[in-house]
């Protein structure tokens, strides 16, 4: 295979990661999360396929203020160079910016921890990731920590992974609870637990030069040190970007 084929194929997968081609229009590879999204007040069932620890662990710069009817965010939100680029990672290594890695680091943007949960959707009958911020990763994890403490009761081995829950929002937050499921979708689900779910193409890890463009398009309230901004380089602007729409991006 020559260079260009193999560069070729290499963006045929990373699109596919990222929007999954075997979703309808309008369907990715994220579940989308709150009022008007697939994960409501009425919820959804998935199957989980990894414990809480096997969850992918990042982190993300944004920051946004709420003016009683929509959100807006002051910079678009995006992935924090200085993140793990897989699970298990030694987070004590990532959990300070480093100006050194990440311009946004270097600019003091807000940061803040992410997890990616990756489940199968039993309606797409494929693996799918919940992605989602600190707050709702700890309510998630307390419930997850709940049922599977209370299957222990009954049978010592007992783990949540490869069964059925229902995720839904409840106030502010999301809440997890057992699903129903059939015997034949759980042993499809069981297919999609540890395989490779191409977690740092999922985190759309951009180049420091989208990044430093990006910053510059802030608004006047984003809380950043402007004066440690990077200029914007020539070749960025000249460039057209050609990764994934933002539309199709959990943020």
């Amino acid at each position: 295979m020559s260079l260009r084929d193999t560069l070729k194929q290499r963006e045929e997968q990373r699109e596919a990661a990222q929007s999954g081609g075997e979703f309808p229009e309008g369907v990715t590879r994220y579940v989308r999360m709150g009022k008007h999204g697939e994960v409501n007040a009425e919820g959804r069932t998935f199957v989980i396929l990894a414990d809480p620890d096997d969850w992918f662990a990042y982190y993300v710069h944004e920051q946004s203020t709420f003016n009683g009817q929509r959100t807006i965010y002051h910079f678009r939100k995006h992935t924090c160079l200085h993140s793990p680029k897989g699970i298990r990672a030694d987070q004590s290594a990532f959990k300070k910016p480093n100006p050194d890695a990440c311009p946004s680091c270097l600019v003091g943007a807000p940061r803040k921890l992410y997890a990616m949960i990756p489940v199968y959707d039993l309606e797409y009958k494929t693996y799918r990731v919940i992605d989602t911020k600190e707050f709702h990763i700890n309510n998630l994890i307390a419930d997850y920590d709940k049922a599977e403490k209370m299957g222990r009761k009954f049978n010592p081995d007992y783990t949540l992974v490869g069964e059925a829950v229902h995720i839904k929002q409840v106030d502010k937050s999301f809440s997890l609870e057992s699903g129903d499921a059939s015997p034949e979708q759980l042993e499809e689900a069981k297919k999609f637990i540890g395989i490779d779910y191409e977690y740092e193409e999922l985190a759309n890890f951009r180049e420091e030069a989208d990044i430093v463009k990006l910053l510059h398009e802030a608004d006047e309230e984003a809380k950043i040190d402007r004066d440690k901004l990077p200029p914007v380089s020539e070749s960025n602007n000249e460039k057209p970007n050609e990764e994934i729409n933002d539309d199709d991006l959990p943020f």
